[in-house]
């Protein structure tokens, strides 16, 4: 069976709510590629880049959305980015010595200083963050308790993957409109939240995106929109590489000419962690920059 990597959106007749359903295939293959992460890694970054994908969709503004999980234990960074045309990379940085490779990761078990944080970057305007509170084992459950401080509408997401797929669904309550009784509302809302706590991985994965939301709301009135691609891409360039040698100083990128000349090489190498691109600067070229 052929899944496509793709982002749908549906809505609830007869419910004050709208969600969205992410497939992800060759997307978690490319991210896996780059780095060979152990399994358990590999399922929760897959998971951030579904919760990337899922929280642009929620946003009406042009630009990218990236979430970010920072901690000083085994696992020092994931992130996840998530593009307008819907192109999205992930990447994480952990000690290998320390991480278990079999065992659950638990966000809330990281250690004190952990942070998840959230980030939209407009194509015009100021970046703004918004810091999730990491306080439940799963990246779903923070993130329903970021929606549901922050928005005081409440969320549910869903987030089922294995190392080279994955299947994500949100689904947000909407201001009430087709339900006048707030009592009913929340009723509804909450048989929803049971029925999609019904799916597991493994169905999951194995059947169509139509099929997943027919399995789980077949009485609900769902409808379906029309679907959009989603794939692995990266917004690393030579410009934003010299940008970032520039970012380090003077003194300190003399250093590393330094140290390169002394290798025997020529040029200044800056590497893409998410995919490998490697960019070559002259020596002469990188100090140009700082005249």
């Amino acid at each position: 069976m052929t899944h496509l990597d793709i982002r749908q959106r549906f809505v609830f007749d007869e419910l004050d709510a709208r969600g969205c359903i992410v497939r992800l295939g060759k997307t978690c293959e490319a991210i896996q590629a780059t780095h060979h992460y152990p399994a358990n890694l590999a399922k929760l970054l897959n998971q951030f880049a579904l919760a990337a994908t899922l929280l642009r969709d929620s946003i009406k503004i042009d630009g990218s959305l990236t979430i970010q999980l920072r901690s000083d234990g085994p696992i020092k960074l994931i992130m996840a980015d998530c593009l307008s045309d819907r192109r999205v990379r992930a990447i994480s940085e952990y000690d290998s010595e320390e991480l278990a490779a079999n065992d659950a990761i638990n966000l809330d078990a990281l250690d004190k200083n952990a942070t998840l944080a959230i980030t939209i970057t407009p194509d015009e305007g100021e970046r703004y963050q918004s810091i999730v509170p990491i306080e439940h084992a799963s990246l779903s459950e923070c993130l329903e308790d970021y929606f549901q401080r922050s928005e005081q509408l409440p969320s549910l997401f869903r987030l089922l993957t294995n190392e080279n797929q994955a299947v994500g669904i949100s689904i947000h309550a909407m201001p009430q409109e087709k339900v006048d009784d707030k009592s009913v509302t929340e009723e509804h809302f909450e048989r929803i939240k049971m029925l999609l706590a019904t799916l597991d991985t493994q169905e999951a994965l194995a059947i169509e995106t139509e099929q997943v939301l027919t399995r789980l709301f077949h009485d609900e009135s769902c409808r379906l929109f029309e679907s959009h691609p989603v794939e692995f891409g990266c917004v690393c360039s030579s410009t934003k590489s010299l940008d970032a040698i520039v970012s380090l100083g003077e003194g300190d990128v003399n250093e590393l000419i330094k140290e390169q000349r002394a290798q025997g090489n020529d040029n200044l190498i800056v590497d893409c962690h998410f995919c490998f691109q490697r960019y070559e600067f002259s020596f002469e070229h990188v100090n140009g920059l700082f005249t």
